[in-house]
């Protein structure tokens, strides 16, 4: 079966909102079974969505609109799919009734009129529910394809994409997998799966990169079976650089390794400014391994809070192996944890030398009593080099609890 997505926003194509919708959808399509064929984007106009809906089902059996559902004069996408398909817009005033109250007591305000734009519905179109706001989705079958409308914020756009699962036609008894790979290249990865390509031909491949973690192939095929063989050829070749063969981020199998060993871990980060705890709190249930971390940004907060050393400072410098290696010893004073990460650097875009250039990031990894540190020199924005920085420390301690040293 045959896919195709549809986002729209003047926000998106004037480059003010960066879409992840699209990579988002598609590769949940994908694992489903579903050949993606196409993600278009349009501003919001009429003349363009409706055209981009006519040729998305011209050649596909499903399509996914994202955009265009809120209270505001550009919301038009309710309106566009109605005049398309030929049907009425109609007035939900129970809805309605309930987006005025929820406001009124939320905000203690009388509700702005534009609220009622949200209240319509198309005709026989079946109504998603959206537990993340109060832009509905809709579900739309007709006589050979089948129409799912999402709101465009990520968030609620994920919530109601499930509930459209729920009456979506999927494909026939397909199976998916996918195999996740860290310290690989895309290219090496490639070359082995070129391979299995021309063995597996009623399997389909397909490769893409995690930005900060490492590239993945996705699998699907119609025989069990024929997966289960494949994620074992691709471990057996790549069994050291290889965390999920079943999709799983990498923070979430970290996680799993230290609550299955009983270890409890803290943080000690500066440059990355909480982007490493935040990647680790985004596992649900973590808080009973992680009792916390630290912004240790100034000097002082690392010699006060951390007991990082004085002297290190002057001599070393905050971006330092030396200072990394003592906040991450600090960890084990302030938290009592098992394990022990941190991070420090220069972020930039500003604050670096020839010695030490933006990009310059040092790091640890306490495990109980033994602590290693790393020099890394990354390129690219001030975000950029925070993300890699702390998603960086995540590898390497996926690696030290996996397959290089574990102290008991």
């Amino acid at each position: 079966m045959k896919a195709a997505i549809l986002l729209t926003g003047d926000e998106i194509t004037k480059g003010i909102v960066k879409d992840s919708n699209g990579g988002y959808l598609a590769e949940r399509l994908t694992a489903l079974g579903f050949e993606v064929q196409s993600i278009v984007v349009v501003p919001d106009s009429k003349e363009f969505i409706m055209r981009e809906i006519r040729n998305a089902l011209d050649r596909s059996d499903l399509l996914l609109i994202t955009g265009g559902l809120g209270s505001t004069f550009d919301d038009i996408t309710l309106q566009s799919v109605a005049d398309y398909l030929g049907r009425e817009l109609l007035y939900d005033g129970n809805y309605h009734s309930a987006l005025v109250e929820s406001f009124t007591r939320r905000f203690s305000r009388e509700a702005p009129a534009g609220l009622k734009r949200q209240a319509f519905v198309i005709q026989d179109s079946v109504q998603l529910p959206n537990s993340s706001g109060s832009a509905r989705g809709a579900f739309i079958r007709t006589e050979s394809n089948e129409i799912v409308i999402l709101p465009g914020p990520p968030m609620e756009m994920e919530t109601v994409f499930k509930e459209a699962l729920k009456h979506i036609s999927l494909p026939s008894a397909t199976f998916s997998r996918t195999i996740g790979f860290v310290d690989l290249t895309e290219p090496e990865v490639e070359d082995f799966t070129e391979q299995m390509l021309s063995k597996f031909t009623d399997v389909k491949f397909v490769t893409r990169v995690r930005y900060y973690s490492g590239p993945t192939v996705i699998l699907t095929a119609n025989d069990e079976s024929a997966l289960e063989e494949l994620c074992n050829l691709f471990t057996d070749r790549w069994n050291k650089y290889i965390y999920t063969t079943s999709g799983e981020e990498l923070v979430d199998v970290v996680v799993r390794e230290l609550r299955d060993r009983k270890l409890t871990i803290s943080i000690a980060e500066s440059c990355s400014g909480g982007r490493l705890s935040a990647l680790l709190t985004s596992v649900p249930g973590v808080s009973t391994l992680f009792p916390g971390g630290i912004v240790s940004y100034s000097n002082k907060v690392k010699s006060s809070l951390l007991n990082v050393s004085e002297n290190t400072l002057r001599q070393y410098g905050a971006v330092s192996e030396e200072v990394a290696f003592e906040m991450a010893a600090g960890t084990e004073i302030l938290f009592g944890t098992d394990v022990g990460l941190s991070v420090t650097g220069i972020a930039g875009p500003s604050g670096g030398s020839d010695f030490k250039p933006v990009g310059l990031v040092c790091s640890g990894i306490r495990i109980g009593s033994s602590i290693k540190t790393y020099t890394d020199r990354f390129k690219g924005n001030r975000e950029t080099i925070q993300l890699r920085g702390a998603n960086t420390v995540i590898k390497r301690l996926w690696r030290l609890l996996w397959n290089e040293y574990y102290i008991k």
